[in-house]
């Protein structure tokens, strides 16, 4: 017996899915949503975030009684604290529509990766049910990829990313859009072709090696600092909220109300280390000459290299003077200004050591100041 080609399976699906009609908002959705956070090397840190890998996976399902999936319209997938998104437009460049969007040609996955190869910052895969009929291993085409593109910044500084996805099975792609505001990834998913859904999608970020040669797609994440976490305290917790309904192809008009379903809280337990602050002295400007006696004054930036906060910060010079800068957190800088009476004789000059400390921790340096 001859088997059937993916073609007749297809048509065979959607013929079902007419004779199922009156069944297509489907009862009693589950979903749920996970997000994996692991540092690239090293410990995570409470108070200083560090590169790590993300893995964001979105998932529907609907019980036996209820075969026919209702289709994702949007996902808002709440991230745990301590987590973000930077990216930086050096490493991987801005994918504008003017090289990549809806009116590209989707089914060419080779040619879009091509119009944003050096864009990616993730990858991913991605499982579709032909015809929405869930429960049923004929329908499940599990080839799709996903390639994420950075998209740059919103007005109000949110990152943006293009998601696309690819099936060779349906030889159909996708564009979906995401954008990160505060904790939530709102991600948009347009509706697919051959009357289907997706059921489940994962993001990796920066993303491994996406290796698809059938497909012309050979790519990798290009960040590898795309994402920075912490974890200021356990577990790291995910919510999301989906949003499901029936539209129109191509043109995406609803034809269902919207169903709103809202996941199960997901954790992941961490240790974040205590960490430790290091203080440097980036820059440090000092007058290049003094009349003996008068007031000298330093500006002084202080910056934490380290990964956790410089309390009770103190500036002060070895010739006198001082001044209290508060705290200082990792990555953090700040400037003060350091008065010193300076004596000494005429057209000699003075080493003045500035130090900056907090607890058993400093930083020094030392400027040479002209008498006059």
């Amino acid at each position: 017996m001859r088997t059937p080609s993916k073609y007749l399976l297809l048509a065979i699906a959607v013929a079902a899915s007419l004779l199922t009609a009156p069944a297509a908002n489907a009862a009693d959705e589950t979903v749920t949503a996970t997000t994996n956070l692991q540092p690239r090397s090293g410990p995570f840190f409470r108070e200083s975030s560090v590169a790590s890998n993300l893995t964001v996976r979105a998932e529907v399902n609907t019980p036996v009684s209820s075969p026919k999936v209702n289709p994702m319209k949007n996902v808002k997938v709440t991230f745990p604290a301590g987590m973000s998104f930077r990216p930086n437009n050096a490493r991987t460049p801005v994918c504008t529509d003017a090289k990549l969007s809806t009116t590209s040609n989707l089914a060419d996955p080779e040619g879009v990766l091509n119009s944003c190869r050096n864009s990616v910052v993730g990858t991913g895969t991605a499982t579709i049910i032909i015809a929405k009929i869930n429960n049923n291993p004929g329908t499940v085409v599990s080839d799709p990829i996903l390639i994420v593109f950075n998209n740059g910044r919103t007005g109000q500084g949110q990152p943006r990313l293009k998601i696309y996805g690819y099936s060779k099975y349906t030889n159909v792609g996708i564009l979906m859009s995401g954008t990160l505001r505060g904790r939530v990834l709102d991600i948009a998913v347009p509706v697919l072709s051959n009357d289907s859904a997706v059921r489940v999608f994962e993001l990796n970020l920066p993303g491994g090696a996406l290796n698809r040669p059938d497909i012309g797609v050979v790519t990798r994440g290009r960040d590898a600092n795309y994402v920075q976490a912490r974890c200021a305290a356990s577990p790291l917790r995910t919510n999301a909220v989906f949003e499901l309904g029936e539209r129109t192809y191509p043109g995406g008009t609803p034809t269902t109300p919207t169903t709103t379903v809202n996941s199960p809280e997901t954790t992941q337990n961490c240790n974040g280390q205590a960490g430790r602050a290091r203080l440097a002295l980036p820059r440090v400007n000092a007058p290049g000459s003094v009349r003996s006696g008068r007031v000298a004054r330093f500006r002084v930036t202080v910056r934490n290299n380290g990964t956790a906060t410089a309390r009770n910060l103190v500036v002060r010079t070895n010739r006198g003077g001082k001044r209290r800068a508060g705290s200082l957190a990792p990555g953090a800088s700040r400037t003060v200004v350091v008065q010193t009476r300076l004596r000494g004789q005429r057209n000699r000059r003075v080493a003045v050591r500035i130090i900056a400390r907090a607890g058993n921790i400093q930083a020094a340096a030392t400027r040479r100041v002209r008498i006059r």
